[in-house]
């Protein structure tokens, strides 16, 4: 079976994780037809909330406030079980299709998704369990999991059901010490679910450049490379593409993917990457490095 289940994950914020995430999903499964299924468990829900008001499952009003909202799936379904075990838990109450290519299990918007259990293992084994259960990775092309921007029970239980994780790293000053941290950290994760992680490795599947443009795109450049440089003797892959700074990403509406917008160069940046991360993927299952 294909590997296929990827973490995107970075242990800072505001690196554009969520939105590589979400435009990643949305441009394979709309101009390649790959069958995506996103799993959204980091609390903020920015993905869910974009994928919900584009495709206007919930009601919100000019300051942001939910007014109205459909009976959806969440991925409190799997969590609020009360251990390990899924008996009672549906895909209709946890999947979300908003097209035939493009599916989501959606964050809970409204509600603080609570850590529950975090001291038992069972609790973390959850998602993973679902995978399993459902044979989603028979069903989807790519599973994609948006991590929280922090260690926590989420990060845990997403990197257990994952076969890869991917990194979204603005060159600044500080993402030299932030990819070591997230190294150590996966490491530290490997060394206590020994178990877990000798039955079904995770790998790196890559670093992708973020952010860069803008005043400040000399010193991003040089960051960059010194990263580079710092990390060649390390088994990490830096992506040839970069997902550039664009300041209308950040500024425009929710429910705007870049697919949406007239900007050739914009979606050419973005199909680079998605063609690069397909090749990627095809590699390490193939078992090249």
């Amino acid at each position: 079976m294909n590997k296929n289940v990827i973490s995107f994950l970075n242990m800072k914020g505001g690196v554009g994780k969520t939105t590589l995430c979400k435009e990643m999903s949305f441009f394979l499964s709309s101009a390649s037809k790959k069958k995506v299924l996103v799993i959204d468990i980091d609390p903020q829900s920015n993905c869910t909330q974009s994928v919900f008001e584009k495709y206007n499952t919930i009601k919100i009003d000019k300051n942001g406030i939910i007014k109205e909202r459909l009976n959806v799936p969440s991925i409190n379904n799997i969590f609020s079980t009360s251990n390990g075990n899924l008996q009672n838990v549906d895909l209709e109450s946890v999947i979300y299709k908003p097209t035939e290519y493009l599916h989501i299990i959606p964050g809970e918007l409204d509600t603080i998704f609570m850590e529950r259990e975090t001291g038992t293992g069972s609790s973390e084994q959850k998602l993973i369990n679902f995978i399993d259960e459902f044979k989603l990775k028979e069903i989807y092309d790519y599973i994609f999991i948006d991590c929280p921007p922090t260690y926590s029970f989420y990060t845990v239980s997403a990197l257990l059901a994952s076969d890869f994780y991917f990194v979204p790293l603005k060159p600044d000053a500080y993402s030299l010490l932030g990819l070591d941290l997230l190294e150590r950290v996966v490491s530290d994760l490997r060394k206590s679910y020994r178990t877990n992680f000798t039955n079904k490795p995770i790998k790196n599947l890559g670093v992708v450049f973020t952010m860069l443009g803008g005043y400040a795109f000399k010193g991003y450049e040089r960051n960059k490379i010194q990263i580079e440089e710092s990390f060649k003797e390390n088994d990490i892959y830096f992506f040839n593409n970069i997902f550039p700074r664009f300041d209308k990403l950040s500024t425009g509406k929710l429910e705007t993917f870049i697919l949406d917008r007239d900007d050739n160069d914009l979606i050419g940046k973005l199909e680079l990457i998605c063609d690069e991360f397909e090749e990627r993927v095809r590699h390490l299952n193939e078992g090249k490095s």
